[in-house]
C-alpha cells in the first residue's frame, strides 16, 4: 500500500471568511426586494398564459383548476403578501396596491376561466 503525503491544515490556522456566511449575511439574501416583486409578476403572468393555453378541453378544465391553479394561487398569495410585508413600510403604496392587484387578479382568474 502506497500511503500519499497529503499537508493537512493546521487546526489553529484561520479558515477563508469568504467561505463562510456570517450570521449578518444570511438574512440578506434578497438585496432587492421590488427587484424579486417584479420577477415574481412576470413569472405569474407567464404562468396565468401558459395555463389559459392549456385549457383548451372544457371536460379536463376542473382537474387543472384543483391540481394546478389552486396550489400555484396559494403559494403565490403567500408569496405576495411577504413581499407586501417587507416592502409596505418603505413608504412607497404602489407596491401595496401591485401586491393586492395580483393576488384578486389570481382568484379572479381562477374563478372566470
Amino acid at each position: 500500500m502506497h500511503v500519499i503525503d497529503v499537508p493537512e491544515q493546521k487546526p489553529s490556522a484561520p479558515e477563508d471568511p469568504a467561505d463562510e456566511l456570517s450570521s449578518s449575511q444570511e438574512g440578506s439574501r434578497f438585496h432587492s426586494w421590488r427587484g424579486f416583486l417584479f420577477a415574481s409578476v412576470a413569472v405569474n403572468l407567464l404562468f396565468v398564459y401558459g395555463m389559459l393555453a392549456g385549457m383548451g378541453d372544457a371536460t379536463v378544465s376542473i382537474w387543472y383548476k384543483s391540481l394546478v391553479w389552486l396550489p400555484f394561487n396559494v403559494i403565490s398569495t403567500a408569496l405576495y403578501l411577504a413581499i407586501m410585508a417587507r416592502l409596505g413600510n418603505s413608504g412607497w403604496a404602489l407596491f401595496r396596491v401591485i401586491c393586492v392587484v395580483m393576488i384578486v387578479a389570481n382568484w379572479s382568474v381562477m374563478f372566470v376561466i
